[in-house]
């Protein structure tokens, strides 16, 4: 895969992020900055231990030491995560349980473009994504955020970042 690909694939999971604070950010709104980070925790954990039971039924257990070989663990960690993530949810909109999501994309996009890309191009990349989908977010009021319309200077900004990244990215 050529290296602008991958620098995009980057770029998207930055996207996400964004859209991961924004959630996170009504989930503080709802029940407070810590309980807003453990339902996100949550979600990411979930989605960790749901992908390795998975993998683990399909015969290609993840490449960590016992008990976590036997897909019976990953799959009572994901009933417990799950039902934890359902338990604390409570009372809120179903799609704030999500946020974790995007958490959980980040670490396996780091786990497998930055040994690609290189740690430098990763994170400009996804710190280009995140800030392009913010602006985005905050022009509409994503999620009843304030409203901070989308400007000459914040286009300029945007610019100078993806230039940054172009930069980063060097003669590859």
């Amino acid at each position: 895969m050529t290296i602008v690909f991958l620098a995009t694939v980057a770029l998207v999971i930055g996207l996400g992020s964004a859209v991961q604070v924004g959630l996170v950010a009504s989930l503080g709104r709802e029940r407070g900055p810590v309980e807003a980070a453990w339902i996100n925790v949550l979600g990411t954990f979930s989605g960790m231990a749901l992908v390795f039971g998975i993998q683990s039924l399909r015969g290609n257990p993840p490449n960590l030491p016992s008990p976590f070989d036997n897909p019976l663990v990953f799959v009572a960690i994901a009933l417990a995560s799950v039902f934890a993530l359902a338990t604390s949810m409570r009372g809120l909109e179903v799609y704030l349980g999500i946020a974790g999501a995007f958490g959980f994309m980040y670490l396996v996009g780091a786990g497998y473009l930055a040994p690609r890309l290189g740690v430098a191009l990763f994170a400009s990349a996804v710190t280009a994504g995140t800030l392009i989908g913010s602006v985005v977010l905050d022009h509409y009021g994503f999620l009843g955020t304030d409203v901070h319309r989308v400007n000459v200077l914040r286009i300029f900004g945007l610019m100078f970042l993806v230039l940054g990244v172009v930069l980063v990215r060097g003669n590859r």
